[in-house]
């Protein structure tokens, strides 16, 4: 079911929860994140990264988006993220893409709001919303990785709200990319800051192994959006493993693929409920 990305986030705001956006590498992963989507009837942002985007191949991935907005009994809103090369963030715009990401976090502040802006146009005059990112998110992000994080300066996310008038900020708060190599420590001062200074609904990326009763907080302190991955990618690829290591001479794609499914939408459906189930 089609519906709006940021009257989605606001309304996920007013009411405190938050609505889990999604990572998929291939057909297997988004199946498994519609069903869980149609299962809980919970809305679920369906995103796909630059680097799995074209693996999968470009058209293709524009095609599932589709069909799984036109498909499900859900609200799916279909999001680009991580988004480096802003050509691809406009192909993005104009194939049906309900928000899009562009991910400058690692230039300087002039340079990332002037590439924002250019996005932010695009993007605008073609009915799509904008998430970008203040501050960097460290770890694994794609095909890409950094060591260098840092929080998100307060003032820098309110200037950089002003500025380039995003519909989502995405912020760096103790969360990272990829495996956690030590235990994540969420700043939930700087997260309530930042969520009481921008009427901008505010993001949580690399959330995937954070405890939930970490992102539970950080929820109720106003997040309304937090981004997994890693957590889904494990369960596909363990559930394909389990297989293989119970069926020792199995070849068929149909069987192996149906485990990955079943264990993405039992991921999927596990973050929902920790995401909706704010006390």
């Amino acid at each position: 079911m089609k519906s709006d990305f940021k009257k989605e986030l606001l309304k996920a705001k007013k009411e405190g929860y938050a609505i889990p956006a999604f990572n998929f590498d291939n057909l297997e992963m988004a199946k498994g994140i519609i069903a869980a989507a149609d299962e809980t009837n919970h809305p679920v942002i369906l995103m796909v990264t630059e680097s799995a985007a074209k693996y999968m191949g470009l058209d293709f991935v524009y095609e599932i988006g589709r069909i799984a907005v036109k498909t499900s009994k859900a609200p799916i809103l279909l999001f680009w993220d991580h988004g480096f090369d802003i050509e691809l963030i406009k192909r993005a715009c104009d194939n049906g893409f309900d928000a899009v990401m562009l991910d400058s976090s690692m230039k300087p502040f002039d340079i990332n709001v002037k590439e924002t802006i250019e996005v932010v146009e695009y993007a605008h005059a073609r009915g799509v919303y904008v998430e970008s990112e203040i501050g960097h998110v460290g770890g694994k992000e794609d095909d890409r990785e950094s060591k260098d994080k840092g929080f998100t300066n307060p003032q820098e996310a309110i200037e950089f709200n002003k500025l380039t008038k995003v519909d989502a900020l995405a912020i760096a708060a103790g969360t990272s990319h990829g495996l956690f190599k030590s235990k994540p420590e969420l700043q939930y001062d700087l997260i309530e800051e930042i969520v009481n200074s921008i009427d901008t609904p505010v993001v949580l990326h690399g959330s995937s192994g954070v405890p939930h009763e970490a992102l539970q907080k950080a929820i109720s302190l106003g997040i309304v959006k937090v981004n997994i991955g890693t957590d889904l990618k494990i369960a596909n690829a363990k559930a394909v493993c389990e297989w293989f290591d119970q069926n020792e001479n199995g070849y068929d794609a149909r069987k192996f693929g149906q485990a990955a499914i079943d264990a993405v939408k039992n991921a999927a459906i596990e973050k929902i409920n920790v995401f909706k189930n704010i006390n």
